[in-house]
């Protein structure tokens, strides 16, 4: 039969097991008799408070009688009145007279106050502390009075420990302890004024969370004058003094546990340690062998390493032959270990020259991004023709790929570069303009080649654009061999010259040079057709004279309007710009139609009406022209549908053409015409806003009429700013109107 056996480790281990939940029950015990005998001796204290603390409180009130007495018979003083702040004779519960106070006369004071005794209630006085009332009889005559107790008396009767507070049936503090076991809890309660109310069985301790933030133990119980003593006491302190006393009980057992510990120590390091050595060699050598068939060569090698060392300091045994097998093994590791680190070391070679690969790879991987990006900025510009937009977008993507603190763009104006845009720099760069002459960006542009600065400190001509800035590379822009500007991409930290990411920079600094030249030539096209609109205006002054100055007026109502109706800057600008090209297309009207004083036939009405398709095709079908041709087609179009040449109605009529139709005819009421007179702004504003039969409001977009009507007083400056002059009334004859 196969005897049972047990380990020597597994029975020490359930010995300390046994007196770990013996010294555990015995804490427990301890510490739940000291709670009890805490709280008995914390009752205790507050019995002596009460009694001491009624003492005093007893002696007040009997002073404080004694001075009501000397009221009623005329014995007062100031030194024995100090105690009574009211006292007055009573008749019912009316006020007969006035012994001292504040009370008038022939006032009615509650029954509920004016019962036999003295009590504590919610009447102050003008510090804000509670009053002790009540009536008593002298010499026939009921008297209430009013008295200030001094409550600091009750400090002598406190505890140490334990927290006492006064408060009345409602809960107003009265009075509160030193508590010295927790002041905090101490100034909470005397900043909060109140105390909770907790019902339970009289004298007994119940657990409360407190509004301070911890719980307490709180005890409550009837007092003197109506008064509730509530003895406090933190949880916490209270567990703490359990667990020194628990701690303290335990010591004894501990010790004993600690001997037993001492004896299992001695034998387990002396006598059993050559047989635990060995053992765990074994398990270790089997687990750690598994190490050399996976790929970490790494950690293989730090467990050989590891092996050969713990086998080297094997402690040598009585046993010769495991002498022997443990030298031979030694003898093994050593080799293995050897040849282990040749391994290792080979394979980080690989591994660094696959990093190397990696990195290689990552920056191809964020290069071909990064043209790919600028490749979408560049369709997306195709189709919007926002080069601002793109030219953020760009420097954008830029920082980000690349890591950089900031990267700008800035163009070359004349002798100057002016920034004109940017992205990072923590969002505190400021618009600059500054001279070309003696500055590193204008060095990258007669090189004609990048210029990277490793450090700003140490260059003669850099010049950092922020405090932050230590290192820049600065690309410079051409465009058919023409100076555009310099992209400076900007490193808070000192960086050496990275000739991969300049490589990657040159075609999108290429791309970014179009752009800033395309905006340079967009510009003068705008200045072009500005210096056209103004040319305009001569040519149709001379062309026919109701229209000289009416193109002026348009383009600024239609500024007004569009910012009225929240439009951007560069929208309220184009449409002031291009409204003023709105009739253009009447320069392929007849001249003697347009100045025809008589009413126009059908057929020339219908000649009139093509002007706006006239106009459309003068402009011609450049991308940025595209709001002018709106508004050459659309500005006779009327929201209810009744306008020309294509009766569009409602929102299919573009917020332009909505726009310059109320502006075109409010500038027709109040203009001077061969065939009518001019109406008042008051006259124009109620045609269009209720209309006369030929005007309706109906005819225009709700949203503009209401711009319109907010900014009516605009329009009239506008007007009497740029006037016409006015038609004699023998020059007018009735004609319709030539809109």
């Amino acid at each position: 039969m196969k005897r049972k056996t047990i380990s020597l480790g597994g029975f020490f281990t359930a010995i300390l097991l046994f007196f770990l939940c013996i010294i555990l029950l015995e804490g427990g015990l301890t510490a739940y008799f000291r709670i009890s005998s805490q709280l008995q001796e914390f009752t205790e204290r507050g019995e002596t408070f009460t009694r001491v603390g009624s003492h005093f409180l007893k002696q007040q009130v009997r002073r404080g009688e004694a001075s009501v007495r000397g009221l009623v018979r005329g014995w007062s003083s100031p030194d024995r009145e100090n105690g009574v702040l009211l006292a007055a004779v009573m008749e019912d519960s009316a006020i007969a007279s006035v012994l001292k106070g504040w009370l008038p006369e022939g006032m009615i004071l509650p029954r509920e106050i004016l019962a036999p005794g003295w009590k504590m209630n919610d009447l102050l006085d003008q510090f804000g502390r509670n009053l002790l009332t009540g009536t008593m009889t002298v010499d026939g005559k009921t008297v209430f009075a009013a008295l200030d107790l001094d409550l600091n008396e009750l400090n002598v009767a406190g505890t140490p420990d334990i927290l006492p507070v006064l408060s009345t049936p409602t809960g107003s503090v009265v009075w509160t302890g030193s508590g010295e076991e927790s002041p905090g809890l101490v100034s909470h309660i005397r900043a909060r004024g109140l105390v909770a109310r907790k019902e339970s069985a009289e004298g007994a301790w119940s657990l409360l969370p407190s509004h301070y933030g911890e719980r307490v133990v709180l005890r409550q119980e009837p007092f003197l004058y109506g008064l509730q003593l509530s003895l406090v006491y933190p949880l916490s302190s209270l567990i703490r003094s359990a667990m020194y006393g628990a701690a303290f009980s335990g010591s004894a057992t501990v010790a004993a546990l600690l001997a037993i510990f001492l004896i299992w120590f001695v034998w387990r390091r002396g006598i059993y340690s050559s047989i635990r050595d060995i053992t765990s060699l074994a398990e270790d050598m089997s687990a750690r062998l598994g190490d050399l068939e996976g790929g970490d060569h790494i950690r293989a090698a730090e467990a050989m390493y590891s092996l050969s060392r713990r086998f080297a300091d094997l402690k040598e045994t009585f046993v010769l032959e495991m002498n022997a097998f443990t030298g031979n093994l030694r003898n093994l590791f050593q080799v293995i270990s050897q040849q282990q680190e040749e391994l290792t070391a080979f394979n980080e070679e690989t591994e660094a020259m696959n990093q190397e690969l990696e990195n290689v790879n990552n920056r191809l991987v964020m290069r071909e991004a990064l043209w790919e990006r600028t490749l979408e900025f560049s369709h997306t510009f195709a189709r919007s023709e926002d080069s601002h937009q793109a030219i953020s977008s760009t420097l954008h993507t830029i920082r980000r790929d690349v890591g950089a603190f900031g990267v700008l763009l800035s163009s070359v104006e004349g002798d100057h570069y002016r920034l004109t845009a940017s992205s990072g720099y923590n969002g505190e760069l400021a618009p600059f303009t500054i001279p070309k002459n003696g500055i590193a960006a204008t060095e990258s542009v007669l090189t004609g080649a990048p210029l990277w600065v490793e450090d700003i400190s140490r260059h003669p001509s850099a010049s950092p654009v922020h405090p932050s800035v230590k290192s820049e590379l600065l690309v410079p822009l051409f465009q058919s061999g023409e100076e555009e500007g310099v992209l400076e991409i900007a490193f808070d930290r000192v960086s050496k010259k990275d000739p991969f990411l300049i490589e990657t920079l040159v075609p999108v600094a290429s791309y970014l040079g179009g752009l800033v030249h395309g905006e340079k030539m967009r510009r003068e096209v705008e200045a072009s057709y500005s210096y056209l609109a103004e040319k305009l205006q001569f040519v149709t002054g001379i062309y026919h004279d109701e229209t000289e100055n009416h193109i002026a007026r348009i383009g600024e109502y239609c500024r007004i309007l569009a910012g009225e109706l929240g439009k951007s800057h560069a929208e309220q600008e184009k449409i002031a710009l291009f409204a003023r090209l709105h009739d253009i297309g009447k320069l392929k009207v007849p001249r003697e139609i347009l100045s025809k004083p008589d009413i126009l036939t059908a057929e020339e009405f219908r000649v009139i009406t093509g002007h706006p398709a006239w106009g459309a095709d003068i402009l011609g079908d450049a991308a940025w022209l595209a709001m002018a041709r709106r508004i050459c087609l659309t500005h006779h179009e009327k929201w209810d549908g009744s306008g020309y040449p294509r009766g569009l109605k409602g929102r299919q009529i573009p917020w332009e053409g909505q726009v310059t139709a109320l502006a075109d005819v409010y500038d027709a009421l109040r203009s001077s015409r061969a065939y009518k007179p001019p109406f008042s702004h008051e006259q124009a504003v109620e045609i269009i806003t209720r209309g006369d039969g030929r005007v309706e409001p109906g005819h225009f977009s709700p949203e503009v009429l209401l711009a319109f009507i907010r900014r009516s007083g605009t329009f009239r400056e506008i007007f009497e700013t740029m006037k016409d002059r006015e038609f004699s009334p023998g020059e007018r004859e009735l004609s319709p109107d030539r809109s």
